[in-house]
């Protein structure tokens, strides 16, 4: 067992203020937000030598995931982004500048411009994809392999409680198609 962490600390801290927090669950809450933050910033840090944002690099991985066509409106992108599909417009325009996506319009509504990525947009993304795989694997080796096993299995049964509780995982794919037009 490892000693206290900034989280522990923490989390006593939150407790001095709200008695009722648990702080077992807070722990691994906190944890697991601070968890995503890394992988977050390590997505961000393995898209910018390829001149992509992480907001860019959302776009790729909902047009890329999505399957063929690999099409999606504005609206679909900015499904579940917080940002408005007119901010999604301007990061559009940039990826299309850049190459990596093509848009044309719609035959059955003239007024929608939905997005597709190109050739040279997979192949940057696939190469981002893979960069960011490489260095989570060389992370995640710090864990014994049982131990990585154990975390998973454990992550698999918290994701099964959430989703009975809360419903299925925002994934982008499910989000984009939740609003389809």
């Amino acid at each position: 067992m490892r000693g206290e962490d900034d989280t522990d600390a923490e989390v006593e801290s939150w407790r001095t203020m709200v008695p009722a927090i648990d702080p077992v669950v807070e722990g691994v809450v906190d944890r697991v937000h601070q968890i995503s933050k890394y992988l977050d910033f390590l997505a961000t840090e393995i898209a910018a030598p390829h001149g992509l944002n992480r907001a860019d690099y959302e776009i790729l991985a909902r047009l890329f995931w999505i399957g063929p066509p690999h099409r999606l409106t504005p609206k679909q992108l900015a499904n579940g982004t917080l940002s408005p599909a007119t901010t999604i417009t301007s990061r559009l325009d940039r990826l299309e500048k850049a190459g990596l996506v093509v848009r044309e319009l719609d035959p059955s509504d003239r007024r929608s411009l939905p997005a597709t990525i190109t050739d040279a947009g997979k192949e940057v993304f696939l190469r981002i994809v893979a960069g960011q795989a490489e260095r989570e694997k060389e992370l995640f080796t710090a864990l014994p392999e049982p131990e990585l096993e154990r975390l998973r299995e454990l992550l698999k049964q918290v994701m099964e409680v959430m989703a009975g509780e809360l419903g299925p995982a925002h994934r982008r794919t499910r989000l984009a198609l939740d609003g389809k037009e």
